[in-house]
């Protein structure tokens, strides 16, 4: 027996009286048929409608161990729609095993979740009314279209889409909404649709459903709509992308544009209140702020790099005192290219193997052999077989890393190093 349709029939419905005809249990899901429902199943881009049924009879009550059963899926198996309950009832939890429905059925009252299918309707009916007017006045087919948590989202088959493109589309489609048109849905004979239909793709049934906004926009669809464009609300364009040699479009309808635009606002006064400015001197202050901040990090640089001279020159001074046969040195969370650079200053004026590292915020050592004397690659190995890391490199450079700081202090790594070359 086939369910019945109310969501067609009554689209701002919000619960209903139904009987459970039989109950299913595959992997431990409990699942009903209705013979008639208001819930919405997956299916076209649209997800699925929630909500309650509520158990009227003593009997069922008594068989699922609850009064009220929670519908977090809903499936269309051909002509009939599945009701699947949450986890909190499963095969395993019911009292006395997986019910059967007596001849008529179990009375229920369902209640689906009006928040959650009215922001759907919002969505799906703005997508319509966008559709058209990219089709319209662009020539732009949509060839996909994706009903998210968060936004909604169609693929046009065009190369691209300018910001002047893209605001007279958005114009366009919210002319429809402040229109207040009808919205209304209609099943058709295959062989009797009227012209002027706007479809993604061919439809092998017999009869097709049509979703129309008053006479500027019709298509086959079988979800949930509003009944009038005024319930839409606002149809905003947050975000253009490229994809599969396309273009997407992201947007949001009704309330979801509301609160989106609410956010933004909240987040730009906060920036704006930060820097003690009004809202439309944001883009500018922005802007002087980036530059300055990259005046500062290159006068920043520059400091460092001076500070890094200066260390590399007092070093050598105080290594050509002391009469060691290698150089190994120290430095304190020096980043891979200084220590790269210093570890190269070092050996070309020494003209000995060198050894720099840095223990934080990884720890990162770079070997130097100018005059062949040592295999660089060879120390790295050494170096890894005490303290850790991998590396490699060739005989006069290499390097290695580790994820890790190494949490040994300083004048206890340069000993080690020294005792490690002594030995090899």
């Amino acid at each position: 027996m086939k369910t019945e349709r109310l969501y067609w029939e009554d689209p701002l419905g919000r619960d209903f009286e139904a009987r459970i005809l039989e109950i299913t249990g595959s992997e431990g899901r409990i699942g009903v048929f209705l013979d008639r429902t208001l819930f919405h199943p997956e299916g076209g881009g649209q997800p699925a409608d929630r909500g309650f049924l509520t158990l009227l009879s003593d009997e069922a009550v008594v068989a699922f161990g609850r009064n009220d059963l929670r519908v977090e899926e809903v499936i269309e198996e051909g002509e009939r729609i599945l009701h699947l309950i949450s986890g909190e009832v499963s095969s395993e939890s019911l009292p006395h095993g997986l019910p059967k429905a007596p001849e008529g059925g179990w009375p229920v009252r369902g209640k689906i979740d009006w928040d959650h299918r009215f922001d759907l309707m919002q969505q799906h009916t703005g997508q319509h009314i966008l559709s058209r007017a990219f089709e319209e006045l662009l020539d732009a087919r949509t060839v996909g279209f994706h009903l998210g948590k968060d936004y909604v989202s169609v693929d046009l088959d065009i190369p691209a889409l300018s910001e002047e493109e893209r605001d007279r589309v958005e114009d366009r489609a919210n002319r429809v909404v402040f229109d207040d048109l009808p919205v209304t849905g209609r099943e058709y004979p295959k062989d009797q649709l009227p012209g002027g239909i706007r479809a993604r793709f061919s439809i092998d049934a017999e009869n097709i459903r049509v979703v129309s906004v008053g006479g500027y926009d019709s298509c086959p669809c079988g979800g949930t709509h509003v009944v009038s464009s005024g319930q839409v609300g606002l149809i905003k364009v947050n975000q253009v992308d490229r994809a599969h040699g396309g273009v997407r479009v992201l947007f949001r309808c009704g309330n979801r544009a509301l609160s989106d635009y609410r956010e933004k606002e909240r987040l730009l006064s906060q920036a704006a209140g930060v820097l003690s400015m009004p809202l439309g001197d944001l883009p500018s202050a922005v802007q002087s702020t980036l530059a300055r901040l990259r005046d500062l990090e290159k006068e920043l640089e520059e400091a460092c790099q001076m500070v890094l001279d200066s260390q590399i020159e007092r070093r050598l001074r105080a290594f050509s005192e002391s009469g060691e046969p290698v150089v190994v040195e120290a430095f304190e969370s020096l980043r891979p290219d200084r220590l790269k650079y210093a570890a190269r200053k070092l050996s070309e004026a020494s003209g000995k193997l060198t050894v720099c590292f840095s223990r934080a915020p990884r720890f990162s050592v770079v070997v130097m052999s100018p005059s062949g004397s040592h295999d660089a690659r060879a120390v790295v190995s050494l170096i890894a077989s005490r303290w850790g890391g991998r590396g490699g490199g060739t005989a006069g450079y290499a390097q290695l890393g580790s994820k890790e700081p190494l949490d040994v202090p300083d004048d206890e790594v340069i000993a080690g190093v020294k005792e490690l070359l002594a030995g090899g």
